[in-house]
């Protein structure tokens, strides 16, 4: 079978391909290039020996790691040997450092983007991704330290392409247009936060410059932390829609109860929710991300392994690729009852406590310690963490309807662990808010007023907006703030909160002009108002704006309403203005619900 041949019919059935019959857990396979691949959890688990199988270097599976998206510096993911023990040795003191800070990291990063959802959040997908990456980027690089998680994943889509051995590249250029000034924001952000110079001396601390440590930030905690998580963590709440009502409640009894008594989302909290653990461990089992890693025999070996049929040994030559499914491991019949079946309570009692040890979606056994000298992933923790706690707070204070149920075939190849359905919601409202109010008080007023301020789709159509600002030139006039928008209709609608951010830009420089288009805005002409205000991610870092305009259906010369400002704009200030300049009282119009 030809490489080209071999990879079609793998994008074609993806998992499904490599169906074992249990009797041969070690198979000759061509996927794009000819390989072993290996499917019974005990067969796998050998690919995890360091001395006898080593990683690809910038490669996984049928897919390359561009090197200009890593600084040319090869990810701890896919690095050997003494390399791969120092840049290993550094991730874990950076996750390590995050590690205490997660909990409360993730709390925020949920009920922070629910207050922005409204009642129908589109893209949803998207939005988990978001939560992701407000859970984890705050605790390594500073919680003022504000990332655009559409910004993160235009730089994540660049960042990989097609091995050439598979097919001629298919990497469409938009993916590179975009992905480089992504790439380049994201640097930025990343050596403006307020740890960046604690990460290097950290990086100087285990032998690497600031562009080796800067590089192996950017992919690992970008690529396998941020998109790792939220890859897990939109199977984990899909899966919430597949058991019965009932276990929901169970669930939610139980964290509630944890969430009450450490009064919030805490390490101890999470530790006396087993049935949360056992609930996203089941799910990691059943539509496990990544589902195979690639790797290379660096010499000679005979591999023994027991199957159905009794002891099994293989012959492996050197500089052969062995590829481990962990889709099949985790659905080995000789180590899970009844694994085509999502059981939750799976990973429940001693039992449970038994069969982590076959559970290898972390590059290693579950049981297992993450180490310089392994594979097994250094955010184990931190990524069960933050699944675990943004299942327990979704599941326990709020509600929601599905678009469709979630369907998983495991032959769909880029949908990785997750549905092979988008995950769309047509509802999400708050189901107990006097719970909410108990547990999280500082967040409940927002949520009510985000979750009621979201007009129907039917009184108003989302529309796209061109918002223009100057900034002045007096010194000291720009600002590294988040700059924020709100319009109002004289129909009463107000948009949501729009952030004004070009990703691969460093907004709001004394005396320049920002543009910023805008899509799915639900206002409608004429705008009779707008809000305009900034976050106090900088505190003493105030912005002189001197005019905003606002342009309704750019692409169709849309009317354009101009509000002159000449003004400073301070901490959490914001400013109500009516077209031509005159401040407006922040009640002379009343928006309808929305």
């Amino acid at each position: 079978m030809g490489n080209a041949f071999g990879y079609l019919n793998w994008l074609k059935s993806n998992n499904q391909a490599f169906a074992p019959d249990r009797t041969e857990d070690f198979v000759e396979k061509n996927i794009g290039f000819p390989c072993h691949v290996v499917t019974g959890n005990k067969a796998v688990q050998s690919v995890f020996d360091i001395d006898l199988f080593k990683k690809e270097e910038f490669y996984f599976g049928q897919i390359e790691v561009r090197k200009d998206f890593t600084e040319g510096v090869c990810p701890s993911i896919t690095s050997n040997g003494k390399i791969h023990e120092r840049n290993k040795a550094l991730m874990m003191d950076v996750i390590a450092g995050a590690y205490k800070e997660i909990p409360t990291s993730t709390a925020n990063a949920v009920l922070s983007n629910i207050a922005r959802w409204g009642r129908r959040p589109t893209k949803f997908e998207s939005k988990l991704f978001a939560v992701s990456a407000g859970a984890l980027l705050p605790t390594i690089f500073g919680k003022s330290a504000h990332f655009n998680a559409e910004g993160i994943e235009l730089y994540i889509t660049g960042s990989t392409e097609l091995r050439p051995e598979c097919l001629a590249a298919l990497l469409e250029e938009n993916d590179l247009i975009e992905g480089r000034p992504a790439m380049a924001y994201i640097l930025e952000k990343m050596k403006t936060s307020e740890r960046y110079h604690q990460l290097i001396d950290l990086g100087k601390s285990h032998g690497f410059g600031e562009a080796e440590t800067t590089g192996q930030l950017l992919f690992t905690i970008m690529f396998n932390g941020v998109a790792g998580m939220a890859v897990n963590l939109v199977p984990s709440f899909a899966r919430l829609d597949t058991i019965s009502a009932e276990d929901r409640e169970e669930l939610r009894e139980e964290a509630l109860a944890a969430l009450k008594k450490h009064g919030g989302l805490t390490h101890e909290a999470l530790a006396e929710m087993p049935k949360i653990e056992s609930f996203v461990l089941e799910v990691l089992r059943a539509c496990p991300a990544p589902d195979f890693w690639s790797t290379i025999a660096t010499r000679p070996t005979t591999v023994k392994y027991s199957t159905e049929s009794g002891p099994q040994e293989v012959e492996i030559k050197a500089g052969e690729r062995v590829y481990a499914s962990s889709y099949w491991a985790l659905r080995d019949p000789a180590v899970f009852d009844k694994p085509d079946n999502f059981m939750w309570r799976r990973f429940l009692g001693p039992e449970g406590k038994a069969r982590r040890e076959h559970h290898v979606t972390f590059h290693g056994r579950l049981i297992d310690t993450p180490a310089a000298n392994n594979h097994m992933c250094p955010g184990k923790d931190v990524g069960l963490s933050v699944i675990k706690g943004s299942i327990a707070v979704l599941n326990t204070f709020f509600g929601w309807e599905l678009e469709e149920p979630p369907v998983w075939t495991g032959t769909k190849a880029a949908r990785l662990g997750q549905p092979d359905n988008e995950v769309n919601i047509n509802s999400f409202w708050l189901q107990h808010p006097n719970d909410l109010k108990a547990v999280f008080p500082s967040y409940f007023d927002d949520i009510i007023d985000g979750l009621n301020k979201n007009p129907d789709d039917s009184d108003v159509a989302g529309i796209d907006v061109l918002v223009k600002t100057k900034t002045g030139k007096y010194r000291g006039s720009g600002t590294n703030s988040n700059v924020y928008i709100r319009l109002y209709d004289d129909k009463g609608h107000q948009s949501r909160e729009l952030k004004l951010d070009v990703w691969w830009k460093n907004d709001f420089e004394k005396g320049q002009k920002g543009q910023y288009k805008l899509k799915d805005v639900k206002v409608a002409a004429p705008i009779v108002k707008i809000e305009l205000f900034r976050d106090g991610c900088h505190p003493d870092d105030d912005w002189y704006c001197e005019s905003v305009s606002v342009q309704l259906n750019p692409d169709n010369k849309g009317p354009t309403y101009d509000f002159p400002v000449n003004r400073w704009i301070r901490k959490n200030d914001h400013v109500w203005l009516s077209p031509g300049g005159c401040e407006s009282s922040q009640d002379d119009v009343k928006p309808k619900d929305g």
